[in-house]
């Protein structure tokens, strides 16, 4: 019992201490730091995406400067032998029309695209800077919050640190099985302890059997609510 006894005096300044790292970590500016932060990241993953659209429209626009070259040749031959060797016949001649109707036809379709990837490049410039924009505003706002949860945080960094020390001394001569227990029931439920009132666990006011009630009044072994899990004391 009286090791029953220790642990839940250690129970106490243990969710002491877990209580402050709580308020540490939901702090409303420290959430609103993390939520800037994600801004931060999200933008920049957005700029990223549209560096590579960059690249790639930059290189389609390489390849359709070259295939451009190649259909003004094509166009040019084509005039050159209308010139230097006219068609001699009316089908010849449509021939001739045809090929050069569809050169046009393809420089026509070249230069629509040429003109696309100008206008995105410029919507993606016109992006780029509002990211930028949207990120040094966010970035400024996040070192603000950071450098207040700061010094918010500092007192309590040091209440807690108090507390859990506190709470190390009161471990002290608490049997290694038991404190083992405590851990575990710990991981799924807290505060881990609970005391009888009555026949019932304090913790989730359910009535406990007989022979666990015999169990904990005989002191000899460890105890858990059948139905909330933790563990029981008189």
């Amino acid at each position: 019992m009286e090791a029953m006894e220790m642990l839940w005096t250690y129970m106490l300044e243990d969710m002491k201490a877990d209580r402050i790292k709580r308020e540490i970590e939901n702090s409303p500016t420290r959430q609103q730091a993390e939520k800037m932060r994600d801004f931060i990241l999200e933008q920049k993953k957005k700029y990223d995406q549209i560096q590579e659209q960059v690249a790639i429209y930059a290189d389609r626009k390489d390849a359709i400067h070259d295939a451009l070259a190649r259909a003004r040749d094509q166009l040019d031959a084509l005039m050159r032998r209308f010139s230097d060797n006219p068609p001699a016949d009316a089908d010849a001649v449509r021939d001739m029309i045809a090929e050069a109707e569809k050169c046009q036809h393809t420089l026509a379709g070249y230069e629509e695209e040429l003109s696309r990837i100008k206008r995105e490049a410029a919507s993606f410039i016109t992006r780029c800077d509002k990211l930028r924009q949207e990120t040094a505003k966010a970035r400024k706002k996040f070192n603000d919050l950071k450098e207040q949860y700061v010094q918010e945080s500092a007192e309590k960094k040091t209440l807690h640190a108090e507390a859990r020390k506190a709470a190390d001394a009161k471990a002290a001569g608490i049997p290694e099985q038991l404190m083992s227990v405590y851990t575990r029931v710990k991981r799924h439920i807290a505060p881990p302890m609970a005391r009888l009132e009555g026949s019932q666990c304090s913790g989730c006011n359910t009535s406990q059997p007989s022979a666990s009630l015999r169990r904990i009044e005989a002191g000899t072994e460890i105890v858990e609510c059948e139905s909330c899990g933790r563990i029981l004391i008189r």
